[in-house]
């Protein structure tokens, strides 16, 4: 994010935009950067994705952000919330979707997930294995560009 900017969805453009945010929770192991995926319900899609939600129109990108993690998986407090790219637009037929990616990296020795409502199991994964394991193309950009950042 840039410093002193508050970012809100009214600042984005037309109504016909919808605004997600796109989470990877991560920590540091022994072989680098591990990422948390969730697998929701079986009556929705039964890909493995990282924290993903609506941005309200009474909110900023980075309270979205924290506002989904804290609701989906139980974590308050980032020991970073980083924003490594732009938002990547995506039309699904008449939707335009637009994924802002975020990294909320906690500690290494920090409790797992609490997972709340609509997933039924997580995992963490090294790069690789959670790049394959990722069906949206948007979540994958996202995690490129989040890996990328972490790694300079």
């Amino acid at each position: 994010m840039h410093p002193g900017i508050s970012w809100s969805p009214a600042d984005f453009g037309d109504l016909g935009l919808r605004h997600e945010v796109d989470v990877f929770v991560y920590r540091f192991g022994s072989g680098g950067p591990e990422y948390l995926l969730l697998r929701p319900e079986p009556r929705h899609e039964m890909a493995w994705q990282p924290v993903t939600g609506c941005v309200e129109w009474h909110e900023d990108l980075r309270g979205a952000a924290l506002r989904r993690v804290r609701l989906e998986v139980g974590l308050d407090y980032p020991s970073d919330l980083l924003a490594p790219a732009p938002g990547l637009l995506e039309e699904v037929g008449d939707l335009r979707l637009v994924h802002w990616p975020f990294g909320f990296q906690i500690a290494p020795a920090e409790s797992g997930p609490r997972l709340r409502g609509r997933f039924i199991a997580w995992q963490w994964s090294a790069f690789g294995p959670a790049l394959e394991s990722l069906q949206s193309g948007a979540h994958r950009r996202n995690l490129l560009q989040l890996h990328l950042r972490l790694a300079a």
